[in-house]
């Protein structure tokens, strides 16, 4: 039975298959070897995914969830999420947890059920392409997605009928593409720029062996951003000559974008393009509407910031890897937004040396992880891949002090123990309070979930001993344990996914 890989993206998905040492890519019902990540309502009140589901949003966006892998795992109340909410065309609230659920058609979906409907249809399309039935699948995620975003995903892949062999980090994906069957002895960067994230992984490649020695990103840094400050800026031009603020009309939103995008593209091939979009506000004034010629060399100013955000990016993760530019043999450029002149310039820059555009940018990563996918179907296989944990582990001690346990960049599967006592006399129980972060104190970083362990025996402060365990595994989903060492109390908690479970039965 065939494994599949699938590059769940922000904007688009992938999916591939290795039958017969070949990669095949899954073709979606249009001919396209990636299918929109977008998941709309029809007016019978059925839920379709892909292709049809993107057309539809030019004419009924407040039908539509785009862009919904940008709110897996976050809070509503993030910033983050706050910043993406002008930029995206259907309604967000908060559940009951704080967690964002995508509203549409008077329905409330969880970003994890619109993956997990992504993911279905991925899993009918490929089960017609092979003719047989498909249960398990290795599935890609940014480098930089923390616990929670790592355990959505693969409960979104459960909810959609698939068993996941592994979660694989997207960078690492492209660099198995990339070096998969080769004699190669070297150590590559992988730069990865895609419709919702960034990400960068540096790998050593020898014989078979993908050792990953550094990785960074920003989960909200990508394609959609480059469309959104284009949007901006024709949205400020529209106010300043009609007075007229068009961010307050959704349709007018939504067409702005979708054009905004267009001209993106339009702009890695051309110098100029123009953006017509008439009776942009029918509702105020049928007769006005946009049109703009925009210039490559001013769009890519307006976008400078964020390629330089991305290498910055790129700068630490070597600093963190204790690595020069010059340590690096070769860059891959991965991601769509890789086509970009602006990227390929500032990266070649930056590097000091050309870069590899080799590969197809928007398959390479389903590529990546259909060769993951078989290495772990097939026992004889040669390849080895030692990945890492993208950030650093641990818990709250008094007064809101993180303390690490598992530092980033350590190579999983792992396993650590530390010891801990109490700081009250006659303590009987402790709050295990468990965090993903950088920051030193707690409040600066992710929170994961929290256990109590009670039935410590009375004894003065210090006395007790509390061992404490954290074990995350090559998924980079952790286990905390906690045990009393002299009353052998003990409890421990899996690291869950703090978004709803599904709410509603996805009529696909």
């Amino acid at each position: 039975m065939p494994v599949l890989g699938i590059d769940l993206g922000t904007s688009n998905t992938c999916a591939a298959v290795v039958k017969g040492g070949a990669v095949q890519i899954i073709l979606d019902e249009t001919g396209h070897s990636t299918m929109p990540s977008v998941m709309s309502l029809n007016r019978e009140g059925r839920f379709f995914v892909g292709h049809l589901a993107k057309a539809q949003m030019a004419t009924q966006p407040y039908l539509s969830v785009h862009s919904s892998k940008r709110l897996l795992g976050q809070k509503f109340s993030s910033d983050n999420v706050q910043k993406t909410l002008p930029y995206i065309s259907y309604s967000v609230v908060a559940d009951p947890d704080g967690m964002p659920l995508c509203e549409i058609g008077g329905q409330r979906i969880s970003p994890v059920e619109v993956s997990a409907a992504v993911l279905k249809k991925v899993k009918r399309m490929s089960e017609y392409a092979l003719g047989c039935e498909v249960k398990q699948a290795v599935i890609s995620v940014p480098a930089h997605f923390d616990n929670v975003q790592r355990t959505a995903t693969k409960e979104a892949a459960e909810l959609a009928g698939l068993e996941v062999l592994r979660l694989i980090n997207e960078p690492t994906a492209a660099a198995l593409a990339y070096g998969f069957g080769s004699e190669k002895n070297q150590r590559v960067a992988v730069y990865d720029f895609g419709g919702g994230t960034f990400d960068v992984s540096v790998l050593e490649i020898s014989e078979g062996l993908f050792n990953v020695i550094g990785t960074g990103g920003d989960t909200f840094l990508g394609g959609n951003d480059f469309n959104q400050i284009l949007a901006d800026w024709l949205i400020k031009n529209f106010k300043s000559e009609h007075g007229i603020d068009l961010s307050l009309d959704q349709m007018a939103m939504q067409r702005i974008v979708d054009a905004a995008e267009y001209a993106k593209i339009q702009l890695s091939q051309n110098e100029h393009t123009e953006i017509k979009l008439p009776r942009i506000s029918p509702n105020i004034n049928e007769n006005l509407g946009i049109s703009e010629v925009v210039y490559r060399s001013h769009f890519e100013n307006l976008c400078l910031p964020l390629v330089e955000r991305s290498l910055r990016i790129c700068e630490r993760v070597l600093r963190d890897a204790g690595l020069r530019i010059k340590d690096l043999d070769e860059l891959i450029m991965v991601g769509g937004m890789t086509r970009m002149p602006l990227i390929r310039e500032m990266v070649q820059k930056w590097l000091s040396k050309p870069l590899n555009t080799s590969m197809n940018p928007d398959e390479v990563v389903g590529i990546g992880a259909a060769i993951q996918a078989m290495s772990l179907a097939t026992p004889q296989s040669d390849l080895l891949l030692l990945d890492i944990t993208p950030l650093t582990l641990g818990i709250e001690a008094a007064n809101s002090v993180f303390v690490p346990l598992i530092p980033k960049n350590t190579k999983v599967p792992h396993r650590v123990h530390r010891h801990f006592t109490t700081n009250r006399d006659n303590q009987s129980s402790v709050v295990i309070s468990v965090y993903q972060g950088e920051g030193k104190r707690c409040e600066e970083n992710t929170f994961l979930g929290a256990f109590e362990l009670s039935g410590i025996r009375p004894a003065p402060r210090m006395i007790p001993k509390i061992k404490v365990s954290f074990k995350i595994d090559v998924n980079g989903i952790l286990e905390v344990s906690a045990i009393d060492e002299d009353s052998k109390e003990s409890q421990s908690i899996e690291i869950v996914d703090m978004a709803k479970k599904a709410l509603h039965s996805l009529n696909q």
